[in-house]
């Protein structure tokens, strides 16, 4: 990591000193971190912290993304109804898998991006709280005062699986998002579900990649779902709880996720067949 960035700062370092213009050059995100400064002038990032952003963006940029896919296929293995519905939309609204690109065609496929919702909420890519400290004066919550300098937060895994905000939380049921008189869910449903939505989190410090997260997912199942056939392995339950295990650990249909800033996993164990057309 620490080669890497020193390598990348050198060829920075070598486009300036020969008076290439602006236009020419890499500009990725540690060129801007690299000519980043503070009101003084100074350099805005040490040593440690240009390490530290790059050890961090490889994380956000991989496993979070890793973690999703593990509970897709976790959970459509196991929902042979969402399976099939989900593969017909998808070999229905493209006509080959290399059709399958950012347009309008794939944000028309509304039960794909209801799934990957559904994945990114029964199995967040970080279940914990990120923190934050109260500011000066306090905080007022429902009523509460919290003083200045406590730390506060809400697990997204908890909040997600909030019986309150989704009536049903462990079942993987994409239509929830989505507006349907077949199906009963209102559009006040759905409303209430996004208050409580927040695997990419809120507010200013949200995620950064979250967009380009969301065209990776949408473009790697669809391709994979139009091109293959996709099963649970026959009795393993790689991934799942166990009735051996304890409260809370014992529904072998539930995705296991263990905090370590970023959700840890194991499985599933899952067959693909190249599609017979």
């Amino acid at each position: 990591m620490e080669t890497n960035v020193t390598q990348r700062r050198k060829e920075e370092e070598i486009l300036q000193k020969s008076g290439a213009e602006e236009s020419q050059g890499r500009k990725d995100m540690f060129h801007y971190l690299f000519n980043a400064t503070d009101d003084a002038g100074n350099a805005g990032y040490s040593t440690d912290e240009l390490n530290a952003e790059a050890n961090l963006l490889i994380i956000a940029g991989s496993d979070t993304t890793a973690t999703t896919l593990v509970g897709f296929w976790f959970y459509l293995a196991r929902y042979p109804r969402v399976y099939n519905k989900l593969v017909e939309e998808i070999r229905t609204a493209f006509k080959s898998a290399d059709d399958i690109q950012i347009g309008k065609t794939l944000s028309s496929c509304k039960y794909l991006h209801a799934c990957i919702d559904e994945a990114l909420r029964v199995a967040p890519a970080g279940v914990a709280e990120l923190a934050r400290e109260v500011l000066p004066g306090g905080l007022d919550i429902e009523g509460n005062h919290i003083p200045e300098g406590v730390h506060v937060g809400v697990t997204s895994w908890s909040i997600m699986h909030s019986q309150e905000c989704f009536g049903d939380p462990w079942v993987f049921r994409p239509e929830r998002w989505i507006a349907d008189p077949r199906t009963g869910v209102t559009t006040e449903d759905v409303a209430r579900a996004r208050t409580a939505f927040n695997p990419f989190t809120i507010g200013q410090a949200n995620c950064v990649g979250q967009k380009l997260a969301m065209e990776e997912l949408l473009i790697t199942m669809a391709k994979t779902l139009y091109r293959m056939d996709v099963r649970l392995v026959p009795g393993n339950t790689l991934g799942g709880g166990d009735p051996e295990l304890g409260w809370g650990l014992r529904d072998k249909d539930q995705i296991k996720l263990k905090d370590a800033y970023i959700s840890i996993r194991t499985g599933p164990m899952v067959q693909f067949r190249k599609r017979v057309t």
